[in-house]
């Protein structure tokens, strides 16, 4: 080893340079790239004084030295992997070639223009409730004319039920040609909520698309001979595990295919989000867990078969690469592989080699190799919740009594992944549990047995011996019930789980940073109390403890959430009302009102909403409204028309019903004061007759009067309604107008815009929504009225404050508009006459 790299006193040189590499990727990915103009120099320069101190035999500052010329190297590494990955060639050439084709702004005009492509498939395409999904690596784009290589990746969804038929043939490493609808991913421009498209190109998938039949998809080359093997020992895993686990329960049989061989497609949201608020969700997903107990049931056999040392560990990679690469390849799995085959090696050669070198060493490698995996929290569960129950072994006592030692080593190994991956859970699913330090000692054996149980399922299925195939099966099932039973506790006690909003990076940060240094230096217990101090600020949040009474002025916000409504108003006072909750989405299974609206309204401090308004049961206006009841408890629910048997409103009445919120029917000329604001229903009438399906007619109107201010929430209402209100209201002098139906052309007619004359106008729709909304001819009267007009698919995020006279607007692409107050007016116009 060169001398600069030997390991005086101190910091292990492994988990130094881990460290280094992953703040120095972490940088390069999440920072302003214009913060490293320097970073070049930097590298040169503290190589050279690596060298300089190395060869003066000043080791620890050569370690140092060494350590931040890494560093360094590694932020120039990944932000040029970041840029590369949020420019890939396959959208940039659509972008060329049709002037913001893949831009998806409100302009672009070829949304529905189908592209033939032709692409390999990244994985086993999989089934979701509107027919298939899958991931493809484009390698040719052709139009009218001979196909151009251009690369790039993309996530199709095909729809229509013949999907299920063709899905076995989608097979992973198989080529596939296609004519495609191409599009950018679903981004939600709200402070708080994650950049999705980001997200996505982080993880190679560029461009979304649609295939309108699985008829149109056509498989042109068969993968090479291990792709289709490893291919074919998923599809018996899958055909096994439904034979003999499924009869007993269907999700046994998705939970047991999830850990072994990492598909989670069949599994049921309700189920996956009781395992996350139990903390049991780790387990059902291929990890170090899994691995280790692979490994230790190989290593196992080897010895009972008298093959051990050298030889055994050998094996026992083998067969973990095996698994790994019929498993899919993904990520997390790669990771536990390189991990356990590293240690194995390293075990070969020293048998003094501590595992934590081992964790450190694979994180640099893995880092280095994919920089863009610093983005991926299943990475630092992975490493984090290894490397904690590590420590956490070498650190904390265990019980004399033998009896005891087992539990105990169970539940400490838990409370150590527990102190380490908090934040992460934190930051990433806004969700704090507790419940995993009790749970996990029934759902890890559980996951051990239902993994080992499978693996002779399908053992046993393959060679033809059903009795066994059968009984394993059905402990399978057990085991598996076993661990979705441990979920229970969080019915017992609820307070065990709780949602919190993201802790900000630089808490993050200082958090690991005197973890590291009170495991570092264990006799200084100055960063243990602020660790300590860091998790409860960010498991407490006390920040949004106190009641806000409000600033005295009137908040509406019109989130971003694409093609629905959603407006947050804050009272003076500090009372919250939600009207309307989205819902419209890319895919089935995304939840709008978990995913967008519920970190939205986290980050602004908002624990508990007191009233949710739903204008109508148009899913893009009640989509979300679930769980914004679920997790913001409000106090009371407004609601508009009874539509008979409308499931949505049923699903919200029975969990407004599990949450204790109250229900109340708003009709025209109800009547509330809230915090000084006057709340005015304008419509709709009493009922004359019994509707049975969803109308935008029956929208509910709502008016906020505050000073001289009218904001008119109008839902999606039509031509027809608004002459019919034109006589009943009575508006204040500057009036903001919610536009009905997201500027429609069914809507905002001349007459209601003239008489209404508003000062701003809020439109909230989708980016390249296919119905064009807003219309033209709509703008065109808006402008006529001489109204600013605020769009969220152009402006994000609108935030509109007053305090009854004077009006400011701020957005989240960080346009501004002051309306000024009468009073400002007037001295205004007498100061330009004088």
């Amino acid at each position: 080893m060169c001398r600069g790299l030997q390991n005086p006193p101190g910091m292990p040189t492994s988990l130094l340079l881990a460290i280094a590499v992953a703040a120095g990727v972490a940088a390069g990915v999440f920072l302003d790239p214009t913060l490293f103009r320097g970073a070049r120099w930097c590298v040169a320069v503290f190589a050279a004084s690596w060298f300089v101190a190395a060869a003066r035999g000043r080791l620890v500052i050569a370690r140092w030295c060494f350590a931040i010329a890494l560093a360094a190297s590694c932020v120039l590494i990944a932000a040029d992997a970041h840029h590369k990955a949020l420019h890939s060639p396959l959208r940039d050439y659509l972008d060329e070639r049709f002037g913001g084709y893949a831009i998806g702004s409100a302009s672009a005009t070829r949304a529905d223009e189908l592209i033939q492509i032709e692409g390999v498939l990244l994985s086993d395409a999989s089934l979701t409730d509107i027919g298939a999904t899958m991931l493809v690596r484009v390698e040719r784009v052709a139009f009218d004319g001979w196909p151009d290589p251009v690369e790039g990746g993309v996530s199709l969804g095909v729809v229509g039920a013949l999907a299920a038929e063709s899905i076995r043939e989608w097979r992973a490493g198989r080529t596939i040609r296609a004519p495609v609808a191409l599009r950018r991913p679903a981004r939600y421009l709200n402070s708080g909520v994650p950049d999705g498209e980001r997200a996505l190109a982080r993880r190679g998938i560029s461009l979304v698309g649609t295939v309108k039949s699985a008829a149109l998809v056509q498989v042109v080359r068969r993968g090479s001979a291990l792709d289709e093997a490893a291919a074919a020992v998923r599809d018996v895993v899958r055909r096994a595990l439904t034979r003999h686990v499924a009869p007993h329960a269907r999700q046994s049989a998705a939970i047991a295919i999830a850990i072994l061989i990492g598909d989670r497609s069949s599994l049921d949201p309700v189920v996956e989000q009781r395992l996350q608020e139990a903390g049991t969700y780790h387990v059902i997903a291929i990890s170090g867990g899994n691995i280790a107990i692979l490994a230790g049931v190989v290593l196992a056999l080897l010895w009972l078969a008298r093959i051990r040392e050298g030889w055994a560990a050998g094996g026992a990679i083998a067969v973990l690469v095996a698994y790994a690469f019929v498993a899919g390849g993904g990520a997390s799995v790669m990771r536990a592989t390189i991990m356990a085959a590293l240690y194995l090696a390293l075990r070969t050669i020293d048998q003094r080699t501590a595992p934590l070198h081992a964790i450190s060493v694979t994180l640099a490698a893995v880092l280095l190799a994919t920089p863009l995996a610093v983005a991926d929290v299943g990475l630092w569960l992975t490493f984090g919740a290894t490397a904690a129950i590590i420590v956490g072994a070498r650190v904390l006592p265990l019980p004399r009594h033998r009896w005891l030692r087992a539990p105990a080593a169970l539940f400490l190994a838990s409370l150590s992944a527990e102190v380490v991956l908090l934040p992460i859970v934190a930051f990433v699913f806004q969700r704090v549990t507790i419940a995993g330090l009790t749970a996990n000692l029934a759902a890890i054996p559980a996951m051990a047995i239902a993994q080992v149980s499978a693996i002779v399922t399908a053992m046993a299925d393959a060679a033809g011996i059903d009795a066994v195939a059968a009984t394993a099966g059905w402990i399978t099932h057990l085991s598996v019930r076993a661990l979705l039973d441990s979920s229970a506790i969080v019915d017992a006690a609820p307070w065990l789980t709780w949602r919190v909003p993201s802790p900000a990076m630089p808490v993050l940060v200082a958090y690991y940073g005197a973890l590291v240094a009170a495991l570092l230096i264990a006799k200084w217990r100055r960063p243990a109390a602020v660790a300590a101090l860091l998790l409860f600020w960010i498991a407490a949040a006390p920040h949004t403890w106190a009641r806000t009474f409000g600033d005295g002025k009137l908040h509406v916000t019109m989130m971003d959430v694409g093609q629905g409504d959603a407006v947050l108003v804050t009272f003076p006072n500090g009372r919250t009302l939600m009207v309307d909750t989205g819902g419209v989405a890319q895919r089935g299974d995304f939840d709008i009102g978990d995913r967008v609206l519920g970190p939205a309204l986290r980050h602004r401090g908002v624990r508990r909403l007191d009233y949710l308004a739903v204008t109508h049961g148009d899913h893009d206006h009640i989509g979300g409204a679930l769980s914004l009841v679920r997790d913001f408890r409000p106090l009371e629910l407004w609601y508009g028309t009874y539509v008979n048997h409308h499931l949505p409103s049923m699903q919200l009445q029975s969990m407004a019903h599990y949450q204790r919120s109250g229900w109340r029917w708003l009709l025209a000329a109800d009547r509330m004061q809230i915090g000084g604001v006057e709340v005015r229903v304008h419509h709709p009438p009493s009922e004359d007759w019994q509707r049975q399906k969803v109308r935008n007619d029956d929208s509910l109107v709502v008016e906020l009067r505050y000073g001289r201010v009218s904001v008119l929430l109008t839902g999606d209402i039509g031509k027809e309604v608004e002459e019919a209100l034109l006589p009943t209201l009575d508006l204040l002098p500057i009036v903001v107008l919610k536009s009905p139906h997201h500027g429609s052309a069914t809507s905002s007619s001349e007459g209601f815009v003239r008489a209404l004359d508003p000062r701003i106008v809020l439109i909230s729709c989708g980016r390249g929504n296919p119905f064009g909304h807003p219309v033209p001819r709509v703008l065109a009267r808006y402008r006529a009225a001489q109204s600013e007009v605020f769009r969220t698919d152009l402006d994000g995020q609108i935030d509109l404050i007053t305090d009854g006279e004077t009006l400011s607007t701020v957005t989240f692409t960080g346009r501004t508009h002051r309306l000024p107050s009468h009073e400002e007016s007037r001295n205004s116009l007498t100061n330009s006459t004088k």
